[in-house]
């Protein structure tokens, strides 16, 4: 199973909190932790609808990134619609099976632990970058800038 695409987004409903995230497949991913639900971006928006597909998922990330997504479940089932943006179709979600729900658990963690790793690396080095960067260091090279060359002479 691929590793997730991201970005990842905290959905909060009624009932609890949802990761929702996306594949690199272009599938849609929401679960609690204990169930997956996925859905597919792009496929042909419903009758009546104005969203053309291929802007159905710029929208929800958008959505997504502002809060603006809703969240309801069903039995086997979950819909995820944009509540502002009425000509975009409400996103299916189909409840997956348990064994394929744990591989893509499975999957998320470690995606997520490798995203974690990858941070904790660039976050060092920036506080290696920073920490050879003191303000007395600084103001010495910025005023070399300013000093006339020194030329030396061979005697």
């Amino acid at each position: 199973m691929a590793e997730p695409a991201g970005p990842f987004h905290v959905l909060r409903t009624g009932t609890g909190r949802f990761l929702c995230y996306c594949g690199p497949d272009g599938a849609v991913y929401v679960t609690d932790a204990m169930e997956v639900w996925a859905g597919e971006l792009g496929g042909c928006p419903a009758l009546g609808f104005r969203c053309p597909p291929e802007e159905h998922g710029v929208m929800l990330r958008a959505a997504l990134d502002h809060g603006a997504a809703a969240l309801s479940l069903g039995p086997g089932s979950a819909t995820l619609r944009l509540p502002e943006e009425p000509q975009c179709p409400a996103l299916a979600l189909a409840q997956l099976p348990a064994a394929e729900a744990r591989s893509q658990l499975q999957a998320l963690l470690f995606g997520m632990a490798g995203c974690i790793e990858s941070l904790e690396r660039r976050l060092e080095a920036v506080e290696t970058l920073a920490s050879s960067c003191s303000p007395e260091k600084n103001a010495a090279r910025s005023q070399q800038l300013f000093l006339p060359a020194r030329r030396h002479h061979l005697e």
